[in-house]
């Protein structure tokens, strides 16, 4: 477990691309946080440092998976926050995506059974009266 602070956006940004230089297929990143605690953000950082060219990447609260081909290959960025079950997880290409990408997952809590040993959790709080742009990430590589 490791915890720091990240002291604004850029700094969240330059994490986000610092975790994504290090990642392969077959990796798996839960993300972890409130509701405006920057996981989206962290992903849209992530994703755009392994693109050519910047791209969109919006939530998919509502689609609840989109998919970018990147230079490490297919990147899974999935939203379980709606889900009822864990049966609806077949229905999302979720446990193909875990064999055949690089998975990023926001609200994971309900697929936690099913998510890899090696399955690196990160959860992004936001501090008590900080900076709104402060973030305590904390790490866990399992």
């Amino acid at each position: 477990m490791k915890k720091i602070l990240l002291n604004s956006k850029k700094e969240m940004a330059d994490f986000a691309r610092e975790i994504a230089t290090s990642t392969q297929v077959g990796d798996v990143i839960s993300l972890q946080g409130t509701l405006g605690a920057g996981k989206s953000f962290f992903a849209k950082n992530f994703i755009n440092s392994l693109q050519e060219e910047e791209t969109e990447v919006p939530s998919p609260t509502f689609n609840l998976v989109y998919s970018y081909e990147t230079k490490k290959g297919e990147i899974f960025h999935f939203d379980l926050y709606r889900l009822k079950s864990a049966a609806e997880l077949e229905n999302i290409g979720f446990f193909e995506a875990l064999k055949n990408g690089i998975c990023l997952i926001e609200w994971p809590e309900i697929a936690a059974e099913f998510l890899p040993e090696n399955c690196q959790k990160i959860e992004i709080k936001i501090p008590m009266g900080e900076n709104e742009e402060v973030r305590e990430v904390t790490t866990y590589a399992d």
